[in-house]
């Protein structure tokens, strides 16, 4: 019996003769779908079969596999855009979406997020920075790590100018209990538990941001702007920081990303 779904293809890698073993994301999870002759020219499912292609993939189950049989574009990404930086950014989101989604697991805010932070890439409505960290700090709450930013974790205080993000422990510091734990000293590599010391300082401006971003629904997350370029460092740098680390990975796209953009 023939299934119905619309997805969006994470990863393409050839398979057999003339086939591709596709990665799809979808609201109820991400799967690998083979897709018979699709790097033949004369398949009517080359078009569909492609990296950053949102579609509806009609497909049956046979042997524990499934096997894609017809299908329609819905949206294809697959030009994004002429800049290279654009076509970086969006595998490195494609990576990271492909790390925080799972087989049978609801995935639908992940779809969503990553078919928009895609459609904005490709029509060029958001700056790649802000694109890349509101997607960052969505994959770091979507795979449960929070952070508390609510305030000092240790003397409590919710308005003090500058903070410190405590990047393993998940929350702030601000700059005077910063001092009083480092006694006014280098703080040392780790902390008394063996956590290691990831501290990223935060303006007011970049710390508004993260607790925007972090409780925002998708639908708005990408309305805010921040035109400081050192609050737009900070808040670019503590994203990416926090994903990684509580990730404890790193991507080779996100290596290129840099190297493109700088």
């Amino acid at each position: 019996m023939k299934k119905a779904v619309d997805g969006l293809i994470l990863r393409e890698m050839p398979t057999g003769e003339s086939d591709k073993l596709l990665t799809v994301l979808t609201a109820e999870g991400r799967f690998l779908m083979t897709a018979k002759g699709a790097r033949s020219s004369r398949s009517k499912v080359t078009s569909l079969c492609t990296i950053f292609t949102y579609g509806n993939f009609e497909y049956y189950e046979k042997n524990d596999r499934r096997w894609l049989s017809s299908g329609s574009v819905l949206e294809n990404f697959v030009g994004m855009n002429s800049e290279l930086e654009g076509i970086a950014l969006a595998s490195y989101l494609s990576q990271v979406a492909y790390e925080i989604s799972e087989e049978n697991i609801d995935c639908s805010e992940v779809l969503r997020m990553t078919l928009n932070a895609l459609h904005l890439i490709k029509k060029r409505s958001k700056p790649y920075w802000q694109i890349k960290a509101v997607f960052e700090v969505f994959s770091a709450v979507q795979s449960g790590y929070i952070p508390d930013l609510t305030g000092c974790a240790s003397c409590g205080a919710e308005e003090r100018g500058e903070f410190w993000l405590d990047v393993m422990n998940g929350g702030l510091l601000c700059a005077d209990c910063l001092r009083k734990r480092a006694g006014n000293l280098s703080l040392p590599e780790f902390d008394e538990e063996g956590v290691r010391n990831i501290l990223l300082p935060l303006d007011a401006s970049a710390l508004a941001c993260l607790r925007y971003v972090s409780e925002a629904p998708i639908e708005r997350a990408f309305a805010f702007s921040l035109t400081s370029e050192e609050s737009r460092a900070y808040f670019c740098r503590a994203a990416e920081s926090y994903l990684l680390h509580h990730l404890e990975r790193g991507f080779d796209s996100l290596d290129f990303y840099h190297q493109v953009k700088d």
